[in-house]
């Protein structure tokens, strides 16, 4: 692992020990350890600086939410995911099928659908 000093902004950015200290900088140990390594290495400043806007920016982000159309999208995709699974599944003889119809794939499938649309109802909820 390269010195700090080494570093461009945006591998400072991505170091835990700066994250921290940007996002939490009234913790002592750490900010006594970042504010004497600013006057150690009085050149950095700039690349601290941009290292911090970087971390900033990320800590503030948010997904923003899916327009009805990006919604409808993605849902014709999956519902033409289950279309192509089964008839896969068509194809194949009867006894291979497990008694219920679905096969794992369309579990999985069916469940990782689930999973989107609540995370979508999240995302939409909770920017309002």
């Amino acid at each position: 692992m390269k010195p700090f000093s080494e570093l461009s902004a945006e591998e400072l950015a991505m170091e835990n020990l700066f994250i921290r200290w940007v996002r939490f900088p009234d913790d002592p140990p750490i900010r006594s350890f970042w504010e004497n390594w600013i006057l150690k290495y009085p050149a950095q400043k700039d690349t601290v600086a941009k290292a911090r806007e970087l971390v900033l920016i990320a800590s503030d982000w948010r997904p923003d939410a899916l327009s009805g159309q990006d919604v409808n999208s993605i849902w014709g995709r999956i519902m033409s995911s289950l279309d192509i699974m089964g008839d896969r599944d068509g194809r194949k003889n009867a006894q291979d099928r497990p008694a219920s119809g679905l096969s794992a794939g369309n579990i999985v499938l069916i469940l990782m659908s689930v999973t989107f649309l609540l995370f979508i109802f999240y995302v939409i909820l909770g920017n309002n």
